[in-house]
């Protein structure tokens, strides 16, 4: 027995081929306008974040770590010295470059 199979053509008109590739883009062009809405309002919170954190620094009266009484105290208490190893694993962090985020 042999299966004979034949494909049935599908038309489509111009007008219809049209608006398939309008809807289609316009999914494509909004899912694209979301993503780049989000990282354009994350960019916007970073920037706003660091005016902010430049300005509480302007108003800060002790704006050197090496100056703040209340840390050298906590080195006193905690961890002997500046640099020393427990200081380093209580007090200090790893850099974390960001700047492909901006």
């Amino acid at each position: 027995m042999k299966y004979n199979y034949v494909e049935k053509a599908i038309q489509v008109t111009r007008r219809e081929f049209v608006a398939l590739i309008g809807i289609a883009a316009a999914i494509l062009w909004s899912g694209a306008y979301a993503v780049t809405d989000v990282v354009q309002d994350r960019n916007k919170y970073i920037k706003m974040r660091t005016m902010g954190l430049y300005k509480d620094d302007e108003k800060s009266t002790i704006r050197q770590s090496h100056h703040n009484k209340s840390l050298m105290d906590m080195y006193a208490k905690l961890a002997g010295k500046p640099l020393s190893p427990m200081a380093e694993e209580l007090f200090h962090t790893t850099y974390i470059d960001r700047t492909k985020l901006a």
